[in-house]
């Protein structure tokens, strides 16, 4: 039986392993999931300023989607950079945003796996999975913030899951 495994993004955006295989067990209901190591992740855009103001999961796959995707989540910066290079052939582009949320909220792409999971025929199939994790902060500001994060990943042409993991920031007692 094959190790679970998941691949580090970048620091601060780093889950342990045990925790995504726990994410991942949970939303399926069934014991560890084996999952097949994906090369790392980059984060191209990470911001709040209110482009994307809807919540969203969304799987990039060509040049055409990604800009207009851009266009939408850099339009509140008043100069802002062109979308970055990304090779379709080899890579894609993961979008996360939360909608309106406090100015200490923040959401992320965790961590991404590949896993064997079974399909609606029964047969075993690989889909991606990235979890999503959602920090809500100690609501000390009520200034309103729209954050959104799109991360490069290889290319990946089956099913994509989105797996959701909330949290509480950190300092913030629980009442």
């Amino acid at each position: 039986m094959s190790r679970p495994s998941s691949i580090p993004i970048p620091r601060p955006l780093f889950i342990p392993l045990f925790l995504f295989a726990a994410a991942i067990s949970a939303a399926c209901g069934k014991g560890k999931p084996a999952l097949k190591p994906v090369p790392q992740a980059a984060v191209v855009y990470d911001d709040d300023a209110g482009g994307v103001r809807d919540s969203l999961r969304l799987v990039v796959r060509d040049a055409a989607a990604l800009g207009s995707l851009w266009r939408n989540a850099t339009r509140g910066q008043s100069a802002p950079l062109p979308p970055p290079q990304v090779d379709f052939r080899r890579e894609m582009v993961l979008a996360v945003a939360a909608g309106r949320m406090s100015a200490n909220d923040r959401i992320r792409v965790d961590s991404v796996g590949v896993r064997k999971e079974p399909g609606a025929d029964g047969k075993m199939r690989e889909v991606l999975s990235v979890l999503v994790l959602t920090t809500q902060g100690c609501r000390t500001f009520a200034t309103p913030v729209f954050p959104v994060q799109l991360v490069r990943v290889p290319r990946y042409e089956g099913q994509v899951r989105f797996v959701e993991r909330r949290e509480q920031g950190e300092g913030c007692g629980r009442e």
